[in-house]
């Protein structure tokens, strides 16, 4: 799950950016929100931090933990599509050890490394 601020704005984000599709969402009366997005197929939670539960955002710890790697059928036009919607740039689309590959920072601290192996079955 990935701990953010602002998680409805974190949605938001992940939907413009990376296409996500909302498949559960929850809102509390706080306005503390916890989704279960899916990109592909493949899916991954967000929530708002919650500092009780010692769940803190890359913001709260200035940096990450963690880089996601997410496998995209057209790696050049999700990485563009998330530095269009404001994701930073690390590391430009590529070709690396057998994957076509690049790195963003989203605006909540975490690391992307969007992709897809170069040859079938990797």
């Amino acid at each position: 799950m990935l701990s953010v601020r602002n998680g409805s704005k974190a949605i938001e984000f992940y939907r413009t950016a990376f296409g996500a599709n909302v498949a559960f969402r929850h809102d509390n009366e706080s306005g503390e929100v916890i989704a279960r997005l899916s990109v592909e197929g493949a899916e991954f939670w967000v929530a708002d931090e919650s500092p009780e539960h010692l769940n803190f955002s890359p913001e709260t710890l200035n940096g990450g933990t963690a880089r996601l790697v997410m496998v995209v059928s057209d790696p050049d036009a999700a990485f563009a599509r998330a530095v269009a919607a404001g994701a930073k740039l690390v590391r430009v689309v590529n070709n690396e050890y057998g994957w076509r590959l690049g790195r963003i920072v989203d605006p909540y601290g975490h690391h992307w490394e969007i992709g897809k192996p170069l040859a079938e079955g990797l």
